[in-house]
């Protein structure tokens, strides 16, 4: 067992690079064939990997999350704090997975593995999600629960007589009024199409370049207690660290918001941005 283990280690190490943040299902597969281990057994050696893309200079406490989507691809997570920003900016590592997911155009989620139970928040998080209630949790080699079993009587979508789940494929229909040729402004449009506010209608997606011409997306992922939601800056940030990508590479950045939107993301996106980057935010409005 100890040679299996050393084994399946060394062919992850020449399989994984630091610019991993998912692994679609086809290498999965490979993956699981070549190792002769189950899913299971893959997501718990890549936990570690996913643990060590955090960003914890308050905490100095890594989490790793492995999501498994109904594609059969696997997403990673980790948690990401702010220096010398308030705590509650803070992106979990379950929720760093998901909106990696979310990124990947995933359509639900089957379960999700992480290194140290989920908290509250993130319980009420992932309650969102269209597949929450057949959704399993994992922690480390423990047997798997469901999500309703660690959040019982909670209080989500169906509450609310919200028909639309996060993860349902529903473009919203946002455009420019005057369409542009930026490319970073439309796949910021993209992406606020593609995001998930039913509560307060507040549509908004980001896209942040980097100074290597890669472009990555954050949907705002929006949750019936309001509180947990994912602000689309955070979630492209943290889609941005799961590539092995760092802040000092961020060349441009672009916020789309719906102009009628009741929550402003705009002062939130630019006190994070400031926090990490002297790039300025550009914003447009969409309707």
């Amino acid at each position: 067992m100890r040679r299996r283990s050393k084994i399946d280690k060394k062919i992850l190490d020449g399989f994984l690079t630091r610019e991993t943040s998912f692994l679609m299902a086809e290498e999965v597969k490979a993956l699981v064939g070549t190792m002769r281990i189950s899913v299971e057994q893959l997501v718990e050696q890549l936990l570690p990997w996913a643990a060590e893309k955090a960003i914890v200079p308050a905490s100095r406490f890594k989490v790793g999350a492995v999501s498994r989507g109904s594609s059969g691809n696997l997403y990673l997570g980790a948690n990401i704090e702010f220096k010398d920003m308030p705590v509650y900016t803070t992106i979990h590592a379950e929720q760093a997975s998901i909106a990696n997911a979310v990124s990947h155009g995933e359509t639900g989620i089957k379960a999700l593995s992480v290194t140290a139970p989920p908290c509250g928040m993130c319980r009420q998080f992932l309650s969102e999600l269209n597949t929450s209630a057949e959704m399993k949790i994992q922690v480390g080699n423990t047997e798997a629960v469901l999500l309703p079993q660690l959040l019982p009587r909670g209080f989500g979508p169906d509450n609310l007589d919200v028909r639309f789940k996060l993860m349902d494929e529903v473009s919203k229909g946002f455009s420019f009024k005057n369409p542009t040729d930026d490319e970073l402004a439309n796949k910021a449009l993209e992406a606020a199409n593609k995001s998930h506010s039913p509560y307060t209608l507040s549509h908004a997606g980001i896209a942040v370049k980097t100074r290597n011409g890669q472009t990555f997306i954050g949907h705002y992922l929006e949750n019936a207690a309001y509180n947990p939601s994912m602000l689309p800056l955070q979630a492209g940030l943290s889609n941005l660290v799961m590539a092995g990508r760092n802040f000092a590479e961020i060349s441009d950045v672009v916020l789309v918001h719906g102009q009628d939107a009741s929550v402003n993301h705009v002062e939130a996106a630019q006190s994070l941005l400031r926090s990490i980057s002297s790039v300025p935010l550009r914003v447009y409005k969409a309707e």
